[in-house]
């Protein structure tokens, strides 16, 4: 593997490769509703990744984009990560542990004292990651159509807590 590098995401030049990046991340997601979110997500970009207090950052292996990551300002006036994917040939080296933390500093440079994130029950590898920076249960910060985990630092710490499963029925 050629030397990581990690960077804060360009619009206007990196945009595509950003679009090309979510849309492998929604081939990885089995619930529709989750899809649906996401594909939302991404006919808005470069919302709102690319506000003053947000930021995209993008994985670098020599030319290669490897994975990326996200953090916006929540109306609670905490920072959400978003849209952490490593692409399959790039995991196991570290890289998805380095975008986290980049977004983690970052966040913490423009002044967020927590930082909330979710990820999906079977994503356990992710869950273990978190875990492994400190991430701890939290109650859930929003009410969701699928299971989600959230998560939240303060400062440096974080959480983590399963939400109940939904009524398959409700829609």
């Amino acid at each position: 593997m050629h030397k990581l590098t990690i960077r804060h995401a360009r619009f206007s030049g990196d945009l595509a490769a950003i679009a090309a990046l979510i849309q492998e991340y929604i081939e990885t997601i089995d619930r529709s509703a989750c899809k649906e979110e996401v594909e939302a997500a991404l006919d808005g970009l470069p919302a709102p990744y690319d506000r003053e207090d947000s930021g995209y950052f993008l994985a670098e292996s020599g030319e290669s984009i490897a994975g990326g990551v996200a953090f916006s300002r929540l109306g609670t006036g905490e920072a959400e990560m978003a849209r952490l994917f490593v692409r399959p040939e790039y995991r196991r080296h570290g890289i998805a542990r380095s975008l986290v933390e980049r977004a983690m500093k970052e966040a913490r440079a423009f002044g967020y004292e927590r930082m909330v994130l979710h990820t999906l029950p079977e994503w356990r590898a992710a869950q273990a990651l978190y875990s492994e920076l400190a991430f701890t249960p939290s109650p859930p910060i929003a009410v969701s159509r699928w299971t989600k985990l959230f998560v939240t630092p303060a400062s440096s710490a974080a959480t983590l807590k399963a939400l109940p499963r939904p009524d398959p029925n409700r829609r």
